[in-house]
């Protein structure tokens, strides 16, 4: 392909990569096919907004596509293409004006570094007037997020109603940041990380026309490295270049970025999961003293653990989505490691997640990292709380089994009989409250914690006597109320009660006694001469509550 008679390359030679292959159309913009798409069928079919919010991480080309958008609007000769729709020609006086960064009609502001009202102030005073030589004044500005409060209100007018030959373009990193009435007022497109297959062919295809050559498992570190960045891929391209001459290796990135091997960052964690934590930890400490730092090691095996659990829940289908960018020599390792429990995989994951937060706040980073490998390893052998429960139950199971009747003194069958009767009268009667405190304290036994908090704090009682007993109830109680005290009493003593809720004013709450009897305590302790003396030697004080020491 001739790249200068595609008109996607800039002239000079001299310029970095990320530069000097800055797309100039549509064609070029890679991993950005749906937006393209409706942008272009938009301005084919004359449906333009009045503004535009380009957003998205860092070097996926939102500056780019805002510039190529300027372009279509102002192009004199506009190409037809189909998967495109419209595509700015490239040769005429406004493309490549454009192109240069010096069209009076198309004007670019780094939001960074014009923060203030002045700034968006004097941008406006500009609106009302019509463009030189184009259809369209544009207003290109890049970093909006950065503009102040003050700012974004002086542009609320002008973007809600600009005049038809007025065309404003944004762009930012940080859409949460733009405030959310200047969001309603444009058309808001997200541009996409870039798939790795596609990075990695447009990667090759600017080796071959610098005449780089690249080993393929150089080029996807890169791409994991650069993390969907056209920007950051370009930017690493160029330095490895630099430093390899033009020879490209794996080797050469992993130095270069201080990148630990990969594939030791893959048999660590093998070996720790596996329980090998003597051999993990010969392996760290050497990979360590040769420059490579823990928080990049962790940070490589938590990337590997996401690829294995993937792939363990995936199934071999998606092996080859998962694993595309990844080369060779890793994946065995990768899929070795998927042959663990789910349960192994995710506690790893988490023990190392935390273990990151560790290594950023430690003293020193490189001993943490060993006291983590050491952490998981141990952790990794323990069972899985399903499991857990399993083992203790068969361990009760087999205790009880295993429990040989007494052989003491032999006692009659029928004076068995009688003893239980006996005991089971005995424990009736105890169950049986004498009176309305015990009957709430019974409720709290039985773990009805509910019902007893609503009998000390609401219930005023009446009468009280075995099998029946009269309440007036207050406060927040529901109507089946009385039922259920009935109810739990004939479970658990085995005789009927009838709880009647009656009109009679009857004695204060449990709450309110036990308040009245706290209070008296306090007054007749205050008035002990020893309280009295303690009070007069600290003014200040004050008896809130007394205890007995016996209870």
């Amino acid at each position: 392909m001739d790249v200068k008679s595609d008109n996607t390359v800039a002239n000079s030679k001299n310029r970095v990569l990320a530069r000097k292959y800055r797309p100039l159309n549509f064609k070029r913009l890679i991993g950005q096919q749906t937006l393209v798409k409706t942008l272009s069928g938009s301005i084919e079919r004359k449906r333009l907004a009045q503004a535009y919010m380009l957003t998205g991480v860092r070097g996926v080309g939102k500056t780019t596509t805002a510039r190529i958008i300027a372009k279509v609007f102002n192009c004199l000769n506009p190409e037809k293409i189909p998967e495109i729709s419209i595509n700015p020609c490239g040769k005429c006086e406004c493309c490549l004006g454009i192109a240069s960064g010096n069209h009076i009609d198309v004007l670019e502001m780094d939001a960074a570094s014009h923060t203030g009202v002045d700034n968006i102030r004097d941008l406006i005073d500009g609106v009302g007037y019509k463009p030189v030589t184009s259809k369209y004044r544009i207003y290109i500005i890049d970093e909006v997020h950065m503009l102040s409060k003050g700012a974004f209100n002086a542009l609320l007018k002008t973007l809600e109603e600009p005049p038809d030959h007025v065309k404003f373009i944004f762009a930012t990193t940080e859409i949460r940041k733009v405030p959310i009435t200047v969001l309603s007022r444009c058309q808001r497109f997200d541009l996409q990380r870039v798939l790795s297959d596609q990075l990695i062919k447009y990667l090759n295809w600017i080796c071959d026309q610098e005449g780089i050559k690249c080993s393929n498992e150089a080029l996807q570190i890169i791409v994991r490295v650069s993390g969907g960045s056209v920007r950051d891929a370009l930017s690493l391209l160029d330095q490895s270049a630099s430093i390899s001459g033009d020879n490209i290796k794996s080797e050469n990135i992993s130095y270069m970025l201080g990148l630990p091997n990969r594939l030791s960052s893959i048999e660590i964690l093998n070996n720790v999961l596996s329980g090998e934590i003597a051999e993990a930890l010969g392996m760290y400490d050497n990979i360590i003293n040769h420059g490579s730092n823990s928080e990049t090691m962790v940070c490589d095996m938590l990337d590997i653990l996401h690829l294995s659990t993937r792939l363990l829940v995936g199934g071999e289908k998606n092996e080859n989505v998962l694993l595309f960018a990844v080369p060779e020599s890793e994946k065995n390792g990768i899929k070795k490691i998927s042959k663990f429990s789910l349960p192994d995989l995710t506690r790893a994951w988490q023990v190392l997640l935390k273990g990151l937060e560790e290594i950023r706040s430690a003293p020193n980073a490189d001993e943490a990292g060993s006291m983590i490998l050491i952490r998981l390893s141990y952790a990794s052998s323990l069972p899985d709380p399903a499991s857990l429960v399993k083992k203790i139950n068969s361990s009760f199971q087999s205790h009880e089994n295993k429990i040989e009747p007494y052989v003491g003194n032999q006692v009659s069958e029928k004076n068995k009989q009688s003893d239980f009767i006996k005991n089971n009268d005995i424990e009736k009667q105890q169950k049986e409250p004498a009176d309305y405190e015990e009957m709430v304290k019974l409720f709290k036994i039985k773990d009805e914690l509910l019902i007893h908090a609503k009998l000390t704090s609401c219930v005023h009682l009446v009468s009280f006597e075995k099998g029946k007993i009269d309440i007036r109830i207050t406060g927040n109680a529901d109507k089946g109320f009385t039922k259920e005290i009935s109810g739990n009493l004939k479970k658990w003593t085995g005789i009927d009660w009838i709880v009647n809720s009656v009109e009679d004013e009857g004695e204060e709450t449990l709450d309110q006694k036990r308040e009245r009897e706290d209070k008296e305590r306090i007054t007749m302790t205050k008035s002990t001469p020893e309280m009295e003396k303690v009070l007069k030697a600290f003014p200040n004080a004050d008896l809130k509550s007394v205890k007995d020491s016996n209870e």
